[in-house]
């Protein structure tokens, strides 16, 4: 049973069969004319789908010592503030944890304008995911150097709280840096 299972299953994988002989050749990577390793004498049909493959690729380290584990809202703070405050518009950080609070990376999810940042939940949570996260930590920074939070803030706050809920990655907290202090909302207990 588990033999003809496992025989559907890499037929999924394998170029279908042409049905007739007047299929239209299809154009990949610029060969009009692509033929198969395993049949060169056949053309590939022009109804397929396509098979992706995800990478998560590292930009650049950032130097700490050691690997920390993140405690209080003021690790976030010490970790990003060399990052968020030398710039002169929005950034939208995530922070992603293992199941102990260990950061096991960082993604910058968004680069705004001078008052604003736009992210989705999609973007937010894509290395996240990627990367088998137990939690995230949003952080971002307030150039102006207020750090209370927006509407859109408290907003976003919200939407990925309750993602964050149905995928099973907790928000533990999102933090806005600013050159006047910062603004936990798990400390003010704004997270729902």
């Amino acid at each position: 049973m588990h033999q003809k299972r496992a025989t559907q299953n890499r037929n999924l994988f394998t170029e279908p069969e042409i049905q007739n002989n007047h299929a239209m050749p299809v154009e990949i990577n610029g060969n009009k004319n692509h033929r198969s390793a395993d049949h060169p004498d056949r053309e590939i049909p022009d109804k397929y789908i396509p098979l992706y493959r995800i990478e998560l690729v590292r930009e650049r380290l950032i130097p700490i010592k050691p690997r920390p584990a993140i405690h209080n809202p003021d690790d976030i703070v010490t970790i990003l503030q060399d990052e968020l405050l030398k710039a002169d518009r929005e950034k939208l950080v995530c922070v992603m944890l293992n199941a102990k609070n260990v950061v096991i990376g960082m993604d910058i999810v968004s680069v705004g304008t001078l008052t604003s940042s736009l992210a989705s939940g999609r973007e937010i949570f894509k290395a996240a995911i990627l990367l088998n996260s137990a939690a995230i930590i949003l952080s971002h920074n307030h150039p102006s150097g207020d750090a209370t939070p927006s509407r859109e803030d408290i907003q976003l706050t919200d939407r990925i709280s309750k993602a964050g809920e149905i995928l099973g990655i907790k928000l533990l907290d999102h933090i806005i840096i600013a050159e006047h202090g910062s603004y936990s909302f798990s400390q003010a207990g704004r997270l729902p």
